[in-house]
C-alpha cells in the first residue's frame, strides 16, 4: 500500500481492485477543516493548539458516527507534526503519515469494550512512565471508554489526574452518564452533535460528483434521513445503493428499494386505510407484512411517525417549516397533506398517541398481530374526532359570534344532535331534585329579597367563608326587612347550627344590610342574643372567688352541672331547643329555597340560551346536514 499525500483521501489503494477500501475509510478527514459538521468542536481544538494551551485530557461524546475517533486522530496529528502543535498537520512528514496509516508507536488506541479489566490499566500506566520514541507525545486513545469496569477507572484515576508531561488522555464514549463523573471531572469534554441530514446530503453529493456517479437530490436526502445524524451510516448506506445501482445512477425507487425499510411502503399504505376508515384493507396489509416476517412493532412505529408529520403538516401550515423539521421530500409532502385532509387535528393526535404507546406491548406481546389490529381498529374509530378548538373554529368562519362551546365530559351523558330529528327548543328542561315543585326565578314572589340575601352572603364572607358556606346552602322561607324566616327542612338544622364566633359575624353582618329590627321566625333561624345583666354585687363576689387569672379567664367555659344548665347553654344558638323535647323533622315547604339553587338555575338559563342561539347558527344547521355529531355538555 502507498500513501498519496496529494489527494484528499490521503490513502489509495496501489491495486484498488484486490486492496478495496470502503467509502468511510477512504473520506475519513485528516485535519480539523475537513471534519463534518462539528464547527463548535473544531473551532475549540484549533485555538487551544494555535495558543499552545493544550489539556492532559480529552473526552468526545456524542452518537455513533459523528467523528470522535478521527477528532482524536488528527488531534495526535496535530501534536505530533514535526510543525506542531498546530492545527493544521502537514499530512508529509513521518509522524502524520503513520498516525494516518494506524501505525505510529507513540499513538496507542485502546478499546475499552475488550480491554475492561484493572490489569489492562495496570499495564497502560507502566506504558506513560517512559518517554516518546521519536514523537514529541505520548498520545493514548481510548475508545469506547464507558464499557471499562469500576475497578478500571479507579485504577485510571490517579495517572489521568497527574499524568506525565509527555502524556496525552483522548477519551472516547458515545454515552457519558456510564462515565464516572470523577473520571469526567478530570478531562476536557467536547459533545459531538448528530449532524444535520441536509449537511450529510451535502457532503454525500461531493463524494458522488469524485466518484463520477450520477443521482437524484431525492434519493440522496433519503439515505441522509435515514443515517439519523450519523455520517458513517450514510457513507455506509451510500456504498450500499452505489452497489444495486451499478455504479451508474442512483434512483429515488431504487434508493428507497436499497434501504430496506422495515416495512415503510406497507406503513404508508396502512396509513392511508386508517384515514380512508377501511377497516378491512388495514387488516390485510398487517398480515400481509406479518406473512413477510416484518416486525409489527416497527411497522406500527412507522406508521404512528407518518401521523406525526401529518399533525404537523396541518398545525404548522407551511410547507417549507414543516419540511425542514420533518425531513420529509416535497412529494412525501404532498401526499400526507392531501391523505390527511379530512381528519382532524384531534384524531390526528389522538391517533399517534394510540400506535407509539403500543409499540413496547407489541413488541413484548406474543400475538403481536392480533394487537396491531385491535389497535389500529381502535384508530380507525377515533377517525372522525373533532377537538373543542376546531369546533370553535368553525363557529368563527361561519359567523358566529365567539360562544364559548361547552366540551365534553366523560360523566355525562352526552346530547347527540341528530339532523332526522332535531330536539326542540320546549323540550331542553332543567331539571332537579330542589326545583321540580317550583320556579326559583319567582323568588320575589316568594317574599324573598334576594338582592339584600347576597348581600348578606357576601358580608358574612368577609367575616367567616364557613359561615358564608353554610348561608348558601340554608334554605329559606321569608327574607325580607320585616320578617326573617328560615324553612323548617331538617338540613337547616345542621347549615345553622352556627358556633359563637359565627353567630357574632351573622349578627354583624345583619346590621350592615339594616335588617337588624326584622322579627326572626323559624325552628333554626338564629335568634339575637339576649345579654343578661349582672348586679354588681355578684360581679364583686364572682371576682372574689376567683383564684387566679387563668380561673377567671377560663370561668366562662366550665361545662353545666345539670341538664337544665344544659339547656340553657344552647338556648342562646336556638330558643325552642330543649332537652325535655325532640324536634321533629318538618316537610320542606314549597316557597323554601336556597342561594345554591338559585345560583345553579341562573346558571342554567344561561346556558340553555347560548345552547339555543349556537343550534340557530347556520353552520350548525349545515353541519347536522352532514350527520356530524357535536356534544353538548355543561361547561364549568
Amino acid at each position: 500500500m502507498r500513501l498519496d499525500n496529494n489527494s484528499q483521501n490521503h490513502i489509495t489503494p496501489q491495486h484498488e481492485e484486490k486492496n478495496y477500501i470502503v467509502l468511510a475509510r477512504r473520506t475519513r478527514p485528516q485535519s480539523f477543516s475537513e471534519l463534518v459538521g462539528q464547527e463548535d468542536v473544531s473551532k475549540a481544538i484549533e485555538g487551544m493548539l494555535s495558543n499552545k494551551k493544550v489539556p492532559h485530557a480529552f473526552l468526545f461524546t456524542g452518537t455513533r458516527g459523528t467523528g470522535k475517533t478521527s477528532s482524536a486522530r488528527i488531534l495526535a496529528k496535530s501534536l505530533c507534526c514535526e510543525k506542531g502543535p498546530t492545527h493544521s498537520p502537514c499530512q508529509t512528514c513521518i509522524h502524520c503519515t503513520q498516525i494516518t496509516a494506524c501505525a505510529h508507536d507513540d499513538v496507542l488506541e485502546i478499546d475499552g469494550a475488550s480491554n475492561t479489566g484493572i490489569d489492562n490499566i495496570r499495564e497502560l500506566r507502566e506504558a506513560t512512565r517512559f518517554y516518546p520514541n521519536s514523537a514529541r507525545y505520548k498520545v493514548f486513545i481510548i475508545d469506547e471508554v464507558h464499557m471499562l469496569s469500576t475497578g478500571a477507572f479507579n485504577a485510571l484515576l490517579k495517572t489521568l489526574e497527574e499524568p506525565p508531561p509527555q502524556v496525552v488522555f483522548i477519551l472516547a464514549t458515545t454515552e457519558l452518564h456510564k462515565v464516572p463523573i470523577t473520571v469526567r471531572s478530570r478531562c476536557m469534554i467536547f459533545s459531538f452533535k448528530k449532524i444535520d441530514p441536509e449537511v450529510i446530503a451535502e457532503h454525500l453529493k461531493g463524494i458522488l460528483h469524485k466518484e463520477n456517479i450520477q443521482f437524484e437530490d431525492d434519493a440522496l436526502k433519503m439515505i441522509a434521513r435515514e443515517a439519523k445524524g450519523s455520517l458513517r451510516d450514510s457513507l455506509s448506506l451510500l456504498e450500499q445503493i452505489i452497489a444495486i445501482c451499478d455504479h451508474t445512477f442512483i434512483s429515488t425507487e431504487q434508493t428507497k428499494k436499497g434501504l430496506c425499510l422495515q416495512g415503510e411502503e406497507i406503513a404508508e399504505r396502512i396509513f392511508t386505510a386508517i384515514c380512508a376508515q377501511e377497516t378491512g384493507q388495514a387488516i390485510e396489509l398487517l398480515q400481509q407484512a406479518d406473512t413477510a416476517s416484518l416486525d409489527i412493532a416497527t411497522l406500527i412505529e412507522n406508521t404512528a411517525q407518518l401521523f406525526r408529520n401529518s399533525m404537523l403538516i396541518k398545525s404548522l401550515n407551511d410547507k417549507e417549516r414543516t419540511i425542514r423539521l420533518t425531513q420529509l421530500l416535497p412529494k412525501e409532502y404532498d401526499t400526507l397533506k392531501m391523505t390527511a385532509d379530512k381528519l382532524s387535528i384531534a384524531s390526528l393526535s389522538e391517533i399517534f398517541r394510540l400506535l407509539s404507546s403500543s409499540v413496547k406491548e407489541i413488541a413484548r406481546s406474543n400475538a403481536g398481530l392480533a394487537w396491531a389490529e385491535i389497535i389500529v381498529t381502535d384508530c380507525i374509530a377515533r377517525a372522525e374526532w373533532l377537538s373543542a378548538a376546531e369546533i370553535m373554529s368553525l363557529i368563527r368562519n361561519g359567523g358566529g359570534q365567539n360562544v364559548p362551546l361547552p366540551l365534553h365530559s366523560a360523566a355525562q351523558k352526552p346530547i347527540i344532535m341528530s339532523p332526522e330529528k332535531p330536539v326542540p327548543k320546549e323540550e331542553m328542561k332543567v331539571t332537579g331534585p330542589s326545583l321540580q315543585n317550583q320556579n326559583p326565578s319567582n323568588v320575589k314572589a316568594n317574599s324573598i329579597d334576594l338582592e339584600a340575601f347576597k348581600n348578606l352572603v357576601m358580608h358574612a364572607e368577609k367575616r367567616s367563608k364557613t359561615l358564608a358556606t353554610r348561608l348558601g346552602f340554608a334554605k329559606i322561607d321569608i327574607f325580607t326587612a320585616k320578617t326573617v324566616q328560615f324553612s323548617d327542612s331538617p338540613e337547616n338544622s345542621t347549615y345553622l347550627s352556627f358556633n359563637e364566633s359565627d353567630l357574632i359575624h351573622f349578627w354583624e353582618s345583619i346590621r350592615e344590610i339594616g335588617f337588624q329590627d326584622a322579627e326572626f321566625k323559624g325552628t333554626f333561624t338564629p335568634k339575637a342574643p339576649q345579654i343578661r345583666k349582672i348586679p354588681l354585687k355578684d360581679q364583686q363576689s364572682l371576682q372574689n372567688n376567683l383564684k387566679s387569672p387563668s380561673e377567671r379567664q377560663t370561668h366562662s367555659l366550665k361545662a353545666p352541672k345539670n341538664q337544665q344548665n344544659v339547656a340553657l347553654h344552647f338556648q342562646k344558638y336556638n330558643e325552642n331547643i330543649s332537652i325535655n323535647t325532640k324536634t321533629e323533622s318538618k316537610q320542606l315547604t314549597k316557597k323554601a329555597i336556597s342561594l345554591s339553587e338559585i345560583k345553579t338555575h341562573e346558571k342554567s338559563q344561561d346556558f340553555l340560551q347560548r345552547e339555543r342561539a349556537i343550534l340557530e347558527k347556520e353552520h350548525i344547521q349545515q353541519l347536522k346536514k352532514l350527520a356530524t355529531e357535536i356534544q353538548i355538555t355543561s361547561l364549568e
